[in-house]
């Protein structure tokens, strides 16, 4: 901010000051000592306020320096949008801090059971519990494999997420589920989760179950569901405190292209995709809706 210069009286540079705010020059004016000051805010301003302040100057009451109400609105919008900027600013410095002190119990809770029930499963302890955490005991998929589920046996839609077939597979998935779920829980309440976390794992598995039989397990599917939920509120609605670092969005979007690959052996691809597309539906419709609406 830089001084133009100055004008005998208050009236006359507050005058001139509206006029430079509807000429879409930004000024302050103050009292000095050899009369009212005339600042200028941005630098790139400076030439041309100097130039409008001497002809200002020769003829103060020239009708076009009658903007005061065009001024009062411009000042009322300018107000506006601050609030609103207020409004939906979110200082991720101090919200890191307190996200990290707010508890997270159900995303605690479906860590301990993957952990608890993976470790069984493993050490081959309670195999009389795990035919009933498959998908389906059926060799082969289709409509004859559901006979559990036709039989009220429902939770089988979800328990297969909570097993992994090795260790790296369940520390990869509750990295990311202590990451992406817990930053839900926080920002959105256990519930959400909870619904997000249910919705993310049926659907998914059911496809997966469609596509390529009941041979499948693991959390995968849910992680991408988090994570599609994340990227897109990241994307549409950042004032709700759901970030993403955009590293984080190339290496999911990047292991997911070469899982599809077959390199890695045999995946339950069907589910990540099935997961992805679920957390972009909960993280994007709405914002769809409300655009397609205004269309």
């Amino acid at each position: 901010m830089r001084q133009i210069g100055s004008l005998p009286d208050e009236k006359s540079a507050r005058r001139f000051e509206d006029y430079l705010l509807t000429q879409g020059i930004r000024s302050t004016v103050e009292e000095g000592r050899e009369g009212w000051s005339i600042w200028i805010e941005d630098d790139d301003h400076l030439d041309r306020g100097r130039a409008e302040l001497e002809q200002y100057r020769q003829n103060p009451q020239d009708a076009r320096y009658d903007g005061a109400s065009a001024a009062q609105a411009i000042r009322a919008d300018q107000q506006r949008r601050a609030l609103r900027r207020r409004e939906n600013y979110v200082d991720y410095r101090t919200s890191w801090s307190r996200s990290v002190r707010s508890p997270t119990p159900l995303t605690i809770i479906l860590v301990a059971v993957s952990c608890l029930l993976s470790v069984l499963l493993w050490l081959d302890l309670a195999a009389g519990l795990f035919q009933y955490l498959w998908f389906s005991t059926a060799r082969e998929g289709g409509l004859a494999g559901l006979v559990e589920l036709r039989h009220g046996q429902v939770w089988r839609l979800i328990t297969p997420i909570f097993l992994h077939a090795n260790a790296m597979h369940l520390l990869f998935n509750m990295l990311w589920l202590i990451d992406l779920g817990g930053t839900i829980e926080r920002r959105k309440k256990a519930w959400f989760l909870g619904l997000l976390v249910l919705a993310s794992a049926v659907f998914p598995n059911l496809a997966q179950y469609f596509w390529a039989g009941p041979a499948f397990l693991g959390m995968s599917g849910v992680v991408y569901g988090l994570f599609g939920y994340v990227w897109m509120k990241d994307r549409y609605a950042p004032h709700e405190g759901l970030a993403l670092n955009p590293h984080t969005s190339f290496y999911m979007l990047a292991w997911l292209v070469v899982c599809m690959t077959g390199w890695l052996g045999p995946i339950a691809n069907t589910a990540h995709i099935g997961g992805l597309v679920v957390g972009v539906l909960f993280g994007g419709t709405r914002h769809w809706w409300r655009r397609l609406i205004r269309r």
